[in-house]
């Protein structure tokens, strides 16, 4: 089998994989956590650390660390996208025009610039597109 034919038939694997029921439940899990850490953060009953380690216990969060950057996204969307447009910029988006910038090369790296309809819920917590609870990221810096 030549490298082509190993490459398509690895890439119809992945996408067996992402139309898995496996994948559906993993889904469903990222937005339960996410609509549950939202529901804590709203009332009060949870602080700014004790979110990121809440955020940090799903297994289907994403966990990004990049320079003084720690981040956790709890989303089911297939549209988060996050980009490195420059050397210490990380600028993750959800596909819906809606975003955070932030500067990872600053100590302690911050949120630069929210782009579109975006909550921040508390001082590290924030919720990509309308508030739907379902593309939540919750900083460490």
């Amino acid at each position: 089998m030549n490298w082509k034919e190993q490459l398509d038939k690895a890439i119809e694997s992945v996408k067996q994989a992402a139309d898995s029921e496996k994948a559906r439940e993993i889904a469903a899990k990222a937005k339960s956590t996410a609509s549950g850490l939202m529901d804590k953060v709203r009332s009060g009953a949870i602080g700014t650390a004790t979110s990121f380690v809440e955020a940090n216990r799903d297994p289907s969060s994403l966990q990004i660390h990049f320079l003084h950057a720690h981040l956790t996204i709890l989303s089911p969307s297939e549209g988060i996208a996050i980009t490195r447009p420059d050397a210490a910029t990380l600028v993750i988006s959800d596909g819906q025009e809606n975003g955070l910038v932030i500067n990872a090369a600053a100590d302690p790296a911050f949120v630069v610039e929210q782009i579109g309809t975006v909550n921040q819920l508390s001082g590290n917590t924030f919720d990509l597109g309308a508030e739907d609870n379902v593309n939540v990221v919750v900083t460490r810096f």
